[in-house]
């Protein structure tokens, strides 16, 4: 009884130690890869501001620190879109970028009305004021994972400039005119 269990237990030493080897081939191949799956990726490649008006100007003439109000007008429409020979529409790409980065993605912004911002401005200095939007670019594209464990690109939708912050407040405080950054 003794010898059998000893037995049992190198056969199963060797399995352990050798099993990998024993099957290798096509038939288990499969069972060493990864299984294949696709995914659509969205990925920031960047970001640019634009106005939508024009930079508001106000100075402060008193000895202490001032919160000043401004009222923008909006001017200049803008709208989300996508490059040149994208394989998207720009209502399919703004649904991608929501549902996969978890932002809300304007699709235009409208004229005609204005907006009102506040900016703490110092003594005896100017205060700025602009209105823009946020834009940022997305790439998407859709990727499926082969056995061999790598990631091979299948579709390549191209990219979507797509407002994300309407309206952003860009503003500067300084001892003479400036220019709103960003």
């Amino acid at each position: 009884m003794k010898k059998s269990a000893i037995s049992i237990m190198s056969a199963a030493a060797l399995i352990l130690a050798w099993g990998p080897t024993l099957g290798a081939g096509p038939a288990n191949a499969a069972i060493t890869g990864c299984a294949p799956s696709s995914v659509t990726r969205v990925v920031q490649t960047g970001y640019h501001y634009s106005s939508i008006g024009t930079a508001v100007g106000k100075y402060n003439p008193t000895s202490t620190l001032a919160t000043l109000s401004y009222t923008l007008s909006k001017t200049t429409q803008r709208s989300t879109t996508v490059e040149a020979g994208a394989s998207m529409s720009v209502g399919w790409a703004m649904a991608t970028v929501e549902a996969h980065v978890s932002v809300t993605v304007t699709s235009s912004t409208t004229t005609g009305s204005s907006v009102t911002d506040t900016l703490p401005v110092a003594a005896h200095n100017y205060g700025f004021d602009q209105a823009k939007v946020m834009y940022r670019t997305y790439h998407i594209y859709d990727q499926e994972l082969n056995p061999t464990c790598t990631w091979v690109t299948t579709t390549d939708y191209g990219y979507v400039d797509a407002i994300t912050t309407y309206p952003f407040f860009s503003a500067c405080v300084a001892t003479s005119p400036c220019t709103p950054k960003p």
